[in-house]
């Protein structure tokens, strides 16, 4: 759904914008490092082009690529339903556990509801492969470590040595055995 303008500002010299995720109108914002903002979509560092909130009490930014997160999204990781884009995590919980690295979310979340299955949106956009900065050859994300298992073996991270959830997502290379948890992904451009 495409942000509308909204008409009737007084000597704006940028348009204001609507959201789904806040009540307020948004302006188009460049955001510097330094101002140590953080994205109140994906909960990370902001800094380049943003969305900041037009009233003056109001701390809501969201970063242009969160402002431009499609509302529904079929994932690879959950083929059975379509996943939908929330603003605040599901129910009345202030938290969800993101599927895919185990960590705790208090904002958008991509989100089924027939099988509450949750990702944060940066989860959700984890490129296929990667070269990691301690690996030879490229990792591929696999979405649980289910096949992995020989014997009643659990999947113990390359890099940190710390067991992973079957459930949890890891970067893995098949030719050596080599495998990171999310947490641990240190791509090699970096």
């Amino acid at each position: 759904m495409a942000a509308k303008p909204l008409i009737g500002r007084k000597n704006s010299l940028r348009p204001c914008v609507k959201h789904f995720s806040h009540s307020h109108p948004l302006r188009p914002v460049d955001v510097k490092e330094e101002e140590e903002i953080i994205c109140s979509g994906c909960e990370l560092d902001l800094s380049g082009s943003a969305y900041k909130c037009t009233k003056s009490t109001c701390d809501f930014f969201l970063h242009k690529s969160c402002f431009e997160l499609p509302r529904e999204l079929e994932h690879t990781s959950h083929p059975q339903h379509l996943l939908v884009l929330l603003s605040s995590p599901p129910g009345d919980d202030s938290k969800f556990t993101c599927n895919a690295c185990g960590d705790y979310g208090t904002s958008f979340a991509y989100h089924c509801a027939t099988c509450q299955f949750n990702l944060h949106v940066g989860c959700a956009f984890l490129p296929k492969t990667m070269k990691h900065v301690d690996h030879n050859h490229p990792l591929t994300l696999l979405y649980s470590t289910n096949f992995l298992d020989k014997e009643g073996l659990v999947f113990t991270c390359d890099v940190c040595r710390k067991e992973v959830s079957q459930t949890s997502w890891v970067y893995y290379c098949l030719d050596c055995d080599y495998g990171t948890d999310l947490h641990c992904t240190t791509p090699a451009e970096c």
